[in-house]
């Protein structure tokens, strides 16, 4: 009942979250891209037991952001504003702690799965050097599904460092296949013309539990068997709106100067030889 009401509000978040991001909407912009990194990922074992990160998980996939809102531009380049970011991105999982079924000073378990993930979280962003510096926050919920390929399950000698690796056999009565929890990430963007090329910087805070919990299955001693992932990311995205390109282009850039010069009062100013004085 617990899992399902926590579920439950980060649905509700996820909504509220996208309600804000598009209904704030006075001019329409968007991209797309793809994306893939590298990182670590690690389990939360209550009660507590050692759990060392383990290195080298990959991620790659897809993103949409959309943003409306803000201040009108003649460019379209708000300083500040909101939006909403989804995801579709396959997500490689794992953790390691000291075996329970063989000695434990000499043996480590380890298990290795891939998942879908599915990230819906709120983006605002701020813009740097003429426009084409942005850095961004993410932050919002992810829902999970564990998939069969890839799925092993491991023990490694501590004093031999001899390896074994076994296909992990998903059952229901055991394992949770479907996963939610919360994320947050920092990124930065490089605009070129309607190319972004962005890098981030990703943790993933799980909720669910990857094995069920002792009072379900007694097969495990864990009340609590979270996973985190922390990750680092390299995309590129195409972006556009309905009324031009989002950011400058070095001709726009020069015009937006040249008006704020016009802009400026020149009343009782006299130039002489590249020089000024007041009258």
């Amino acid at each position: 009942m617990r899992n399902n009401s926590i579920l439950r509000r980060l649905l509700y978040t996820s909504l509220l979250l996208l309600l804000l991001g598009v209904g704030s909407a006075s001019a329409q912009r968007q991209y797309v891209g793809v994306k893939g990194g590298w990182g670590e990922g690690d389990v939360r074992l209550y009660p507590h037991w050692s759990s060392p990160p383990v290195w080298g998980k990959l991620n790659g996939g897809f993103y949409w952001v959309y943003y409306g809102g803000g201040k009108s531009s003649a460019y379209l380049a708000d300083e500040y504003t909101g939006g909403v970011c989804v995801e579709l991105e396959l997500l490689q999982r794992g953790f390691q702690y000291a075996a329970l079924d063989r000695n434990t000073k000499r043996y480590t378990y380890g298990r290795h799965m891939n998942s879908i993930v599915v990230p819906v979280m709120w983006q605002p962003h701020a813009f740097f050097l003429e426009d084409r510096l942005r850095l961004f926050l993410n932050a919002g919920a992810t829902l999970s599904y564990n998939l069969n390929a890839g799925s092993i399950e491991y023990y490694i000698d501590n004093e031999t460092g001899g390896y074994e690796e076994f296909p992990y056999e998903w059952q229901t009565v055991r394992d949770n296949r479907w996963g939610y929890g919360l994320v947050v990430g920092l990124g930065a963007g490089w605009n070129f013309e309607r190319i972004e090329v962005m890098m981030e910087a990703r943790y993933y805070f799980g909720y669910s539990d990857i094995v069920k919990r002792k009072t379900i299955y007694l097969g495990t001693q864990f009340l609590r068997s979270p996973l985190d992932n922390i990750n680092f990311s390299l995309g590129v995205a195409y972006h556009w709106n309905h009324s031009g390109s989002w950011a400058k282009s070095p001709a726009q850039r020069k015009a937006a100067r040249a008006a704020r010069l016009d802009s400026l009062p020149t009343e009782g100013v006299i130039i002489e030889n590249g020089a000024s004085s007041d009258l």
